[in-house]
């Protein structure tokens, strides 16, 4: 596939992603949505930058927890910052820190710049709720 259908592709996805949680189904329903985000991420390389530029763009918002049009879904930012483990989502979030917090990250525990830096970890305390359905999913073949 090429990169202006990947990123067509990808915007969808996260717009899915986006409208199942807007209208109260919950993660546990977007999780195959959010998994799709990640195979594709997987397999084009190019939509790398573009994938971090709009969490950049996601994060430059007051409360990037707000389901607006066209917003990356929190959930899928910490998600994609677990299974990637790219740098460059690290540093977005200390981006984030030195912008809204003056650089204090214990002004910064329940915040989206946290949440990406512990999904990171080996140790994510929502790898387990992501795990069963990743495991479910391999499983069907």
């Amino acid at each position: 596939m090429d990169t202006e259908k990947a990123e067509e592709l990808l915007s969808i996805l996260i717009e899915n992603s986006a409208r199942i949680l807007r209208a109260g189904f919950g993660v546990n329903y977007a999780e195959s949505t959010f998994f799709s985000v990640i195979d594709l991420l997987r397999k084009n390389n190019k939509l790398k930058n573009i994938f971090l530029d709009r969490v950049e763009r996601a994060l430059i918002e007051a409360d990037p927890g707000l389901l607006n049009e066209g917003v990356l879904p929190q959930e899928l930012i910490e998600l994609v910052a677990h299974e990637m483990r790219w740098n460059e989502m690290k540093v977005i979030a200390e981006k984030r820190v030195q912008s809204f917090f003056r650089g204090d990250w214990s002004f910064a525990i329940s915040d989206i710049s946290q949440k990406i830096i512990d999904a990171q970890s080996e140790n994510w305390p929502d790898q387990e709720f992501y795990l069963f359905y990743q495991h479910g999913r391999n499983n069907r073949g």
